[in-house]
């Protein structure tokens, strides 16, 4: 209970402030275009800017749909919960490969890890990927040939697929590698297990390709599968880092205070934590490869190094005083229940940054009558400002880039435009700041391509 206190003690708060993520405004604001829409095969963005959006696949969104008609933090909170299952999961995982207590530490470690704590109450796939990718490696390692638990895991790992893709499907490849590393081989040699597993893994994938193809004329083969996955293995995509020794430098940036302890858990070589060390090594090493990678997507690695990180502090309090460990499960319950306790003082407040487009926000919103869209007038087409611009405004968001203008926009009324760019000639500043003001115009406003005034 510690560990799941102190995990929402530090996670939820971020459910409860303004955060300017870019991805997780994206995301939002496609779940609530499907909610208002109720298409789930059609999921869009803005207009102007992924107006057809196949970068995910649409599972994730649409949960979201659902919980943003119940909440409109519901899907940061959604975020938090997860986050507090994977901590659960890894526990039971921890306890049953080094002990009570090494789990126990290894789950502070992770909890305590900023950027762990720090991304996970947001409208984010890794938070859901990351649960379904560590309870399908613990059912399929404790499986022992019982079909159950076999079709359980290999169903996550599916379900995980249809989160964010074929990240996924690494945790039966984890789970094989563990057991051979746990000297455990022999369940591997079973036809039964390779068959209940590799079609439980497979039939959900499966089946929504097989309705792609027969419904939707293949949509999402062409615009996820080849336009997202194969691009990345390939490096046809050149977002995020194609440095192939990003993901093992991330990781050594990122994953404090965990990371000095990890060598002295890895002290004696013992089986269990040489198939954690595994598991870690072939997700950085996995993703390694592609031809591009954000930090993030070493995530499912980072618990078998938090393990390894519990394993090596509760080696060292062994050699302490026989109270130490005592004490410091005191301390770090004390600081959950403060923590918990200190949730309505909204403290995260303290650590994101205020949103840039905020003073011109508010001028538009007191815009009569309210636009039903939001020109954007700057240099580049940045998706960071149409994601704020767009999820904070509730509008849709007409980019308007370099020599184009607002007259060629005749459907538009209000604009956000970048303080360096000059004003809409004849239209007049209502608000906003050096940064971003607003302009507001005092026709009319027409149908999208209907002729100007």
């Amino acid at each position: 209970m510690t560990c799941l206190a102190l995990c929402l003690g530090l996670t939820v708060p971020f459910a409860l402030v303004h955060v300017d993520d870019t991805d997780a405004l994206t995301y939002l604001v496609i779940a609530r275009h499907l909610a208002h829409d109720g298409t789930p095969f059609s999921l869009h963005f803005v207009s102007g800017y992924l107006p057809d959006f196949y970068d995910h696949p649409p599972l994730m969104f649409w949960v979201w749909a659902l919980v943003v008609q119940v909440a409109d933090r519901g899907p940061a909170l959604l975020g938090a919960l997860f986050a507090a299952a994977t901590i659960a999961v890894m526990f039971v995982l921890g306890r049953a490969l080094l002990g009570v207590r090494a789990a126990f530490l290894g789950c502070v470690v992770l909890c305590v890890t900023e950027s762990f704590f720090r991304y996970q109450a947001r409208a984010l796939l890794d938070p859901p990927l990351v649960l379904c990718f560590t309870a399908s490696v613990a059912l399929l390692v404790f499986a022992r040939g019982r079909v159950g638990w076999l079709a359980a895991g290999g169903l996550l790992a599916g379900l995980g697929a249809l989160v964010k893709g074929p990240p996924a499907l690494g945790a039966p490849v984890v789970a094989a590698l563990m057991l051979m590393t746990l000297g455990r081989a022999g369940e591997l040699k079973s036809l039964k297990v390779w068959a209940v597993t590799s079609a439980a893994v497979l039939v959900g994938p499966l089946a929504f390709l097989a309705y792609d193809l027969l419904a939707l004329n293949g949509a999402w083969w062409r615009g996820y599968v080849q336009g997202q996955v194969l691009a990345s293995v390939l490096g046809t995509r050149h977002d995020g880092s194609g440095d192939h020794t990003f993901l093992l430098r991330a990781l050594l940036g990122r994953f404090w205070p965990g990371l000095p302890l990890v060598p002295i858990g890895l002290w004696g070589l013992r089986r269990e934590r040489v198939a954690l060390l595994v598991w870690a090594a072939f997700v950085v090493l996995a993703f390694s490869l592609a031809g591009r990678a954000y930090w993030h997507y070493t995530l499912p690695g980072w618990l078998p190094l938090a393990l390894l990180a519990g394993a090596g502090a509760d080696d060292l309090l062994r050699r302490a005083r026989p109270a130490a460990f005592r004490g410091l499960a005191l301390v770090l319950l004390a600081a959950a229940g403060a923590l918990v306790l200190a949730l309505p003082l909204r403290l995260a407040r303290l650590l994101v940054a205020p949103c840039p487009f905020e003073p011109a926000l508010a001028a538009l919103r007191t815009v009569q009558p309210a636009p039903s869209s939001v020109g954007l007038l700057t240099d580049r087409v940045a998706l960071e400002e149409v994601a704020i611009a767009a999820e904070h405004s509730g509008l849709d968001v007409v980019t308007v880039v370099g020599d184009d203008t607002v007259a060629a926009h005749p459907e538009l009324t209000a604009a956000l435009v970048r303080g360096d760019r000059p004003a809409p000639p004849g239209w007049l500043r209502v608000g906003g700041d050096r940064r971003w003001a607003l302009f507001t115009s005092a026709r009319e406003p027409s149908a999208p391509g209907a002729a100007g005034p």
